[in-house]
């Protein structure tokens, strides 16, 4: 390879690898490329003056004190380092893939961060990534994921083979899918059933799904204006749908703003020293499980049917637990006699 080839080769590599917001010095740019320095300033040089004639929005800056070259741009698309440490936080959180995967993205994430911080990044994770337990699925979701996506963005029907936790046989179906949610560990897939109209959507876990291939046929539905997966995210609770309703509720708990966290439709619509007064228009069962996680520290409204299903969930609740209570004393006493 002659010189002028060479050259070519270490001003692309560096120009890429300054690009990605990596910073570079003479000396090791030298000792990758098996140059001299004055070779190396000779690079920074063209790059410098290919910036200034092509890039107006960059420059090529160098920092005295840490001797090193870095791109600065008042438009910078890529991941600074806070950046990839944040996401990769919130990635490995969701636990939302098997443990390989889940390794694998952030590994290249990492990789996106200069060099001189991607050991940093690693040993902050090292400690998470090593206990890092999988969900009980174990699937490698990806393809699933992109096929279901394609379907909803091109509007086509898609066929799927599904399989409940419990069930014993998989079903098949053909849909209509309107949108691709995650949510607490998993993926959700929204779609409106073909063998009958609902005013609402179903919603299918993922990786629950063992099958799926896309139709030719598309699909329109007289209300698709009606569904956006902004809109059906801000009423869903814990991804159980159902036809949308208002719930008003008086909160007493600590924390009014973890309701509107939670709630987002959620308004005020009054408060007094006896707690604040909530209204939030959501979507079916969901709410009913969050309502009954608060405790004492909600009282339900509207509707009246809801209020009469949480009474009569604490007082199975009640029951429960004084039917319990017996044997937790007997269990005691026994305990004791051993002692």
């Amino acid at each position: 390879m002659d010189s002028q080839q060479n050259q070519t080769n270490r001003v692309l590599s560096m120009y890429d690898r300054l690009s990605k917001g990596h910073m570079l010095t003479k000396k090791t740019e030298a000792d990758l490329f098996h140059v001299s320095e004055k070779t190396i300033q000779r690079d920074f040089d063209s790059i410098r003056d290919f910036i200034e004639t092509t890039k107006p929005n960059e420059y090529l800056e160098y920092d005295r004190k840490k001797k090193v070259y870095k791109l600065e741009t008042s438009n910078n698309p890529h991941l600074q380092n806070e950046e990839i440490l944040a996401i990769v936080k919130v990635l490995i959180e969701s636990r939302a893939f098997p443990k390989n995967d889940m390794d694998r993205l952030i590994n290249k994430l990492t990789d996106l961060a200069q060099q001189g911080n991607q050991d940093f990044i690693k040993k902050l994770m090292s400690n998470e990534k090593h206990l890092y337990v999988d969900l009980q699925h174990k699937q490698s979701l990806f393809s699933t994921l992109w096929d279901l996506a394609t379907a909803v963005h091109t509007k086509r029907l898609i066929t799927i083979r599904y399989k409940r936790e419990y069930a014993e046989e998989i079903k098949e179906r053909t849909l209509k899918p309107v949108g691709l949610i995650f949510s607490e560990y998993y993926f959700y897939l929204i779609a409106y059933q073909t063998t009958r109209e609902l005013d609402f959507p179903t919603i299918y876990r993922v990786d629950r799904i063992t099958w799926a291939k896309l139709k030719e046929e598309h699909f329109k539905l007289p209300y698709s204006d009606r569904f956006q997966e902004g809109e059906f995210r801000k009423r869903i609770q814990f991804m159980h749908a159902g036809e949308l309703l208002t719930v008003k509720f008086r909160f007493t708990g600590p924390s009014p703003q973890a309701v509107l966290d939670r709630l987002p439709t959620a308004r005020i619509v009054s408060e007094s020293e006896d707690g604040i007064v909530f209204e939030a228009e959501v979507y079916g069962h969901g709410i009913k499980m969050w309502l009954l996680s608060q405790g004492e520290n909600v009282e339900v409204f509207a509707p009246e049917n809801l209020r009469l299903e949480i009474e009569e969930s604490i007082k199975r609740i009640a029951v429960n637990y004084e039917k319990n209570e017996h044997d937790f004393q007997v269990n005691m006493i026994d305990e004791n006699e051993y002692k």
